[in-house]
């Protein structure tokens, strides 16, 4: 790799202040996801991988016994996560706090391949990662998941194809490696994996570009570890799933949102008609990432005008601004198709900011020392308002609409709810759902001991009662998780499984998120299997209760 930079090994004692700062960051990054995951709990979100983790860790297997519209990796990663610490909310905050643990020190990792001789302002680039990776969505959630992989899948390629300090050999396991962390980010969330998959080869081209044969063997490679793990999947799929479901609910369903998603992005001028600043989203953290991919655009021109141009660039600050302009690319695609909350979609700014400062810095060695420390002062000032702003989404939880302006009471005292914070009010549909109301759900669940069903949002009740979740559909979202004008198979399948597992009781939640009824006529055989096989016994605040009618028992 043009550019290649010897590696220096300095003493223990030279390491202690890094590993301190390295610490501190992931105790950082935890305690943050921990704070944000506690307040508040929205059940059309925050239900869903703990469900979902919680059947894998009882020994369903996705796409056989539940079907799902994305790959199981979340699933497996936050149900091993359950395996250890219990299934309990506490758990499953902290499964995500030390993901954005991770993901803050991977950025860190990142950051030293590119710029190896720059010791501390890579954990800038660490510390708004902390702040924007987890903290705004607070629990476990798949795109979440697909960050980190992706992250780890750019970290290892980096550590594969920069620098001479490790082997041939264990350069040419992290370029596999990568390919199939690349894998696996795409079986966590396809729009992430498919979006970042293009990169890959980007980083490799610009590290050899000058080199066609190391550059066709880190190809290779990646393509070897992706295809590999691709392999192993379509095994698994094959010995132990079921394929056909798989391509229903993972490839097809979704391909068509996505495609009416991607429409409407080149149709809205690639979402410049309605601009990632425009009044949706941090500004400051908008305008670091814009300034920072507009110096990366000006530094690549700069290296093709170079003497020598690209071949004879230092591969290693040609890939860093690739990176960055991908990845500031990469999150207006994101949030424009996703069509979420856009401080969702930030979890890469640190790395754009941080490759932007360590050039400045740099450029600036050779000019008198207060150039140099009032660069640093202002990255340190935009980083901190920045981060300041990441803290107040993390702990209002605007990403979910339904916490704004809320207020947060104490810890409850639900068994595995414990550490959760409710947000009063918490109202949907005008209808304000109280913690009391979970509670006293829980209690009755609890206490029956019987074989339930809860439609459509609070399936977090199997995990905290430790009861089989009864039916095959993780969740109900309609054009995302099934097709309402085609879904006779799945209504079916429904229905049959409530009949083996001998359901007893069906609790309705009469206001949800998407519409509890409108959701319910998606499928007439389990409203009719309601209506004549059940009758309300009660209520329970937002929640109906229906026990199943005499004479109805298997």
């Amino acid at each position: 790799m043009n550019g290649d930079i010897q590696s220096h090994r300095p003493g223990l004692q030279a390491w202690l202040p890094e590993a301190a700062l390295a610490a501190a960051l992931a105790i950082g990054a935890y305690m943050l996801t921990a704070a944000s995951g506690q307040r508040g709990f929205y059940a059309f979100d925050q239900s869903i991988v703990f469900d979902g983790a919680y059947r894998v860790l009882s020994g369903q297997i996705p796409y056989r016994d539940f079907v799902l519209p994305f790959g199981p990796v979340a699933l497996w990663l936050h149900a091993a996560f359950f395996s250890v610490s219990g299934v309990t909310y506490s758990a499953y905050i902290g499964s995500a706090a030390v993901v954005n643990a991770a993901a803050a020190l991977a950025a860190v990792a990142i950051m030293r391949l590119l710029f190896p001789s720059s010791r501390y302002l890579p954990y800038l680039a660490g510390v708004l990662t902390a702040f924007w990776f987890y903290p705004p969505f607070g629990t476990p959630w798949v795109d979440q998941t697909a960050f980190l992989f992706s992250l780890l899948a750019i970290g290892f390629l980096l550590a594969g194809i920069c620098g001479r300090g490790r082997g041939s050999r264990s350069r040419s396991l992290f370029i596999a490696l990568s390919g199939g962390l690349a894998f696996l980010a795409f079986m966590s969330k396809q729009n992430v994996g498919s979006f970042m998959l293009p990169l890959y080869p980007v980083l490799v081209a610009a590290a050899f570009v000058s080199d066609g044969r190391r550059l066709s063997k880190a190809l290779l490679l990646f393509c070897g570890g992706l295809g590999i793990s691709l392999l192993a999947f379509v095994l698994w799929l094959w010995l132990s799933s079921d394929p056909a479901t798989f391509s229903r609910y993972v490839l097809e369903i979704p391909s068509q949102l996505g495609r009416e998603r991607i429409a409407w992005f080149t149709g809205s001028w690639f979402g410049l008609r309605t601009p990632f600043f425009g009044g949706r989203g941090p500004v400051i953290v908008i305008l670091m990432t814009w300034a920072s991919f507009a110096f990366a655009l000006f530094r690549i021109v700069g290296l093709k005008l170079g003497e020598g141009g690209w071949k004879r660039a230092d591969g290693r600050l040609l890939a860093a601004n690739l990176l960055s302009v991908y990845l500031a690319a990469f999150q207006h695609l994101f949030t424009n198709t996703t069509l979420n909350q856009p401080e969702n979609g930030l979890v890469f700014a640190g790395i754009i900011f941080g490759i932007a400062v360590c050039q400045v810095v740099a450029l600036l060695r050779r000019r008198r020392f207060g150039y140099r420390a009032a660069a640093i002062i202002l990255a340190l000032l935009l980083t901190g308002l920045a981060s300041a702003r990441g803290y107040d989404t993390a702990m209002s939880r605007k990403v979910h609409d339904i916490f704004r302006g809320c207020e947060y009471g104490p810890p409850m005292r639900v068994p595995g709810l414990e550490g959760l914070r409710w947000a009063r009010p918490t109202r949907m549909g005008g209808f304000e759902i109280g913690e009391q109301d979970v509670e006293n759900l829980y209690r009755h669940l609890r206490d029956q001991g019987r074989s339930f069903f809860v439609f459509p949002d609070f399936t977090i009740m199997y995990g905290l009662i430790g009861a089989p979740p009864p039916q095959p559909l993780l969740w109900f979202h309609d054009g995302v998780t099934y097709a309402s004008e085609d879904n006779e198979d799945l209504d079916l399948w429904i229905v049959e499984d409530l009949e083996r597992n001998n359901v007893q009781i069906f609790v309705i939640e009469l206001v949800s998120w998407f519409n509890t009824g409108e959701r319910l006529r998606h499928f007439p055989r389990l409203e009719t299997y309601l209506r004549t096989r059940f009758q309300k016994a009660g209520q329970i605040g937002p929640f109906s209760i229906h026990y199943r009618r005499e004479g109805q028992e298997q």
